[in-house]
């Protein structure tokens, strides 16, 4: 019997030690999707994704829209529009207010608890600063990187709050 009870330990301990060290991502954050749209980035030190039903967009060859939205109250979006009449293709645009594309990225928090809503942006303020790189564009899909330093846009439309840095960003958005 002594024999079962430790076969049986060693078998609990040894499946309890791989359980437990697998893990979904190395980084601790968030895994991109391998198919279909999403966005996603880090947001002053939180991982935020979204996709499926929380994702939408559109693309022209002149202009892009993303939204994504979380469970917790947290959307991000970013609108793209070059100025000058030409078409997106791929590059770095700079997402801010001296830019001279159209567009910007925009982070709303909703406190779900109280509902007050705070909006950080990148081009509504003139010391905030962003990019966005589109790194992959075809009949299918468009998919690139982005970052910036959002300031908090008040309700008075003054840029003296605080800022949010928005690191690591990717998104994809398929076209069909």
């Amino acid at each position: 019997m002594k024999t079962i009870n430790k076969f049986g330990l060693i078998l609990l301990t040894s499946i309890s030690v791989l359980l437990s060290s697998c893990s979904k991502s190395d980084s601790g954050g968030s895994s991109i999707p391998e198919t279909g749209s999403y966005i996603q980035a880090n947001v002053a030190g939180s991982n935020f994704q979204s996709s499926g039903d929380f994702f939408s967009g559109t693309f022209s060859s002149s202009s892009m829209n993303i939204s994504g939205t979380s469970t917790d109250g947290k959307s991000l979006n970013i609108q793209l529009y070059p100025l000058s009449g030409t078409t997106l293709t791929t590059g770095t645009y700079n997402i801010n207010s001296t830019s001279q594309n159209g567009g910007g990225l925009t982070f709303i928090d909703v406190n779900t608890t109280t509902f007050s809503v705070v909006t950080f942006s990148s081009v509504n303020c003139d010391n905030s600063i962003g990019t966005l790189e589109i790194t992959y564009i075809d009949s299918a899909k468009i998919e690139g990187t982005f970052s910036c330093a959002a300031k908090e846009v008040k309700a008075d439309e003054s840029c003296n709050g605080d800022t949010k840095n928005i690191t690591n960003g990717s998104f994809r958005l398929l076209l069909n």
